[in-house]
């Protein structure tokens, strides 16, 4: 890597460690808040911090708000959003990340059908490798377990990954019509905080917020959300797709490593096999990108961490 390249490695490498720490920071908070209230309030903070930037951002299109793929896009990101923290809920952070990273390969799969993108045998590998890792995880070894609290967390926390798969496609495909990655990605926080407004009128059960909810809320909106977004932007700018999913594989890594010093999470014997599978897939997938691959063709959300 040349001397320049450090410049937009390093954002890059910030927003992995953000993006970990947001799986122990969502954890606390929904243990202090009600799961749905908390999607709201951290989509709330993240609003907030993003309309400065937006109204800042001179070459922002404001047209995109009026799109209906993007509406579409946001609505599954809200759903996803509610479905992670529901799981959080009943599951360990350390399944979380692992059961929601492992959308990598859910991409790659869908992106052969609604990109016409290449199903190669190392997609069909890491599929392969993924789905064994996910039983593993998600049964924790043991099928009787099926129908248990951490299984439905689990499972959870494993359609939210499925559904943010949908999202990154679709969002793929908008930023290859024409639409700049800020621009598609600020109008989703924006529009995403709409959606979950009748989700948390409907579903939430306890509305009382606490010290520690509202900080995890805001940390998550303004700094797991918000700053940690542009910092990928910048870095994928400077380094394309290929280098930016490589060095994104360490959001696994620091959010375990984090979920051991913040929870004290050891994770299991069986854990540790499925979560091997899962990042063994993650890393046949992530390599696959051809060399010169445009990098608008890329895009990733701000939600799913």
């Amino acid at each position: 890597m040349e001397k320049r390249e450090y410049g937009y490695a390093l954002p890059l490498l910030a927003a992995c460690i953000i993006w970990g720490t947001s799986f122990v920071a969502g954890k606390v908070g929904v243990e202090n808040v009600d799961p749905v209230l908390f999607s709201l309030l951290r989509y709330g903070f993240a609003a907030l911090s993003a309309l400065p930037i937006i109204f800042l951002f001179k070459e922002f299109d404001w047209t995109v708000l009026r799109s209906p793929l993007i509406w579409g896009i946001s609505l599954i990101n809200a759903v996803a959003m509610n479905l992670q923290n529901i799981g959080m809920t009943m599951t360990t952070v350390t399944n979380a990340v692992l059961l929601i990273d492992i959308n990598v390969v859910y991409i790659a799969v869908l992106a052969s059908f609604v990109l016409k993108e290449r199903l190669t045998p190392r997609i069909l590998v890491g599929l392969l490798l993924g789905i064994v890792g996910v039983v593993i995880i998600a049964t924790n070894g043991d099928v009787g377990a099926v129908g248990g609290g951490t299984f439905m967390g689990n499972m959870a926390v494993l359609v939210a990954g499925l559904l943010w798969s949908v999202y990154v496609v679709y969002l793929t495909k908008t930023l290859k019509s024409g639409t700049s990655m800020i621009s598609a990605t600020f109008a989703i926080i924006l529009i995403t905080t709409i959606l979950l407004v009748p989700f948390a009128l409907v579903f939430t059960r306890d509305w009382s917020v606490n010290a520690t909810g509202l900080e995890m809320a805001a940390y998550t909106g303004i700094f797991c959300t918000t700053l940690a977004f542009i910092l990928y932007s910048y870095g994928l700018r400077g380094l394309g797709a290929t280098v930016t999913s490589v060095i994104l594989l360490l959001e696994i890594v620091f959010g375990m490593l984090f979920a051991i010093i913040l929870l004290d999470e050891m994770p299991t014997e069986i854990t540790a096999i499925g979560g091997a599978f899962i990042f063994l897939a993650v890393v046949v997938i992530s390599l696959r990108w051809r060399k010169g691959k445009s990098k608008k063709n890329k895009g990733r959300g701000t939600a799913q961490e």
